[in-house]
């Protein structure tokens, strides 16, 4: 194996690291094997890059305006086309199956099906999402792909002392189970199930800290305006500092995440990588967090979240006993940045036949 660092286009690299963090972090890891520039994604445009690594270029097809859909597709394939004409190959870790909201769904798909029979390797982050990719698009079951773990957070965000004086803050008393709900805030999210789910319930002394930006959809808005009107819910729907972000961990007994469409959870993985237990549905990357992680951080339920599913959680929460420290864990060793981050390149190397 070629001891020389290969050149990398990632889109994106980290101009996304204050909404996530990820890219940063997996190529920060990277930065001994590997010289990592950040595609333009506007220009369109490589040098002498030997892989070009994409993480969401569903985001092209889900603008409003058609003919830049087809536009920017065509221009994004050019220049994939262009790579691989020189011996490059294009790598996308598929983050999500589809877009979780399409302006133009018809359009989306074809377009994303001609980028997908571009793509020379594929990443997943779980053998599940793998499974569910392949039958989607059962054709490209012969591209080669590996299943890499989701990286943990725990070197970029730190949980710090205070705990007590930030509860008592936020109005929090002693005494109560403090569930959060972090992240951006859509209609997938299923915030709007949560408010139903803890008006309905019979347990008292439950509090729920929802954080994180929301869009501006209806059934986010609904859910949203439904949590402020809830004196159980504290709300506070904007973009989260990234010095902030582990005090909400701190504050909270376990995170809650009723999503009703998911492959992956990046906020699943923060919660874990902060020692907070998780509670989710029985779909996508939840399940293989289950198996990885044990009954003792991972509580899931049979989607759809009610009442009596959220009080089930919440006495789990309550009366949970940990067995086995999460840092222990062997899981959670193998989503060490640079473990994946080396997972990675020898992917990278194997495509180009190195």
């Amino acid at each position: 194996m070629s001891s020389k660092k290969i050149h990398v286009a990632a889109w994106p690299k980290s101009k996304n690291r204050k909404n996530n963090p990820y890219n940063y972090i997996l190529y920060e890891a990277m930065a001994d094997l590997a010289d990592v520039d950040e595609f333009n994604h506007r220009r369109m445009s490589l040098s002498s890059e030997q892989v070009l690594h994409l993480h969401w270029p569903d985001k092209i097809v889900a603008d409003k305006r058609t003919w830049r859909m087809r536009w920017r597709s065509w221009r994004l394939r050019s220049a994939m086309k262009k790579l691989q004409k020189r011996g490059g190959k294009v790598v996308w870790t598929v983050h999500n199956l589809r877009a979780h909201k399409l302006r133009h769904p018809d359009l989306a798909k074809k377009l994303l099906e001609k980028f997908i029979n571009l793509v020379d390797g594929f990443i997943f982050l779980s053998a599940e999402s793998q499974k569910l990719f392949f039958e989607e698009y059962p054709r490209v079951r012969a591209t080669p792909s590996i299943v890499t773990p989701h990286i943990h957070y725990g070197d970029y965000y730190r949980l710090e002392s205070g705990n007590d004086l930030a509860r008592e803050h936020m109005n929090i008393h002693e005494h109560d189970t403090v569930l959060l709900m972090f992240g951006k805030i859509s209609e997938h999210k299923g915030l709007l199930e949560l408010v139903e789910a803890k008006t309905n319930s019979e347990l008292e002394c439950v509090r729920v800290v929802v954080a994180g930006s929301a869009n501006s959809d209806s059934i986010t808005q609904q859910g949203i305006s439904a949590a402020k009107r809830n004196p159980d819910f504290i709300v506070n729907d904007a973009r989260i500092p990234t010095d902030q972000v582990a005090a909400y961990f701190q504050i909270s007994d376990g995170v809650i995440l009723p999503y009703t469409a998911i492959l992956n959870s990046g906020t699943a993985m923060l919660a874990l990588s902060l020692h907070r237990p998780v509670i989710g549905p029985r779909v996508g990357s939840f399940i293989a967090l289950e198996e990885e992680f044990g009954g003792d951080w991972v509580h899931l339920y049979d989607a759809p979240l009610d009442a009596e599913k959220f009080d089930n959680a919440c006495s789990w929460l309550r009366s949970r006993q940990v067995n086995v420290d999460i840092r222990e864990i062997e899981a959670l060793s193998r989503c060490d940045p640079k473990v994946v981050a080396a997972q990675t390149v020898t992917f990278y190397r194997q495509l180009l036949g190195e």
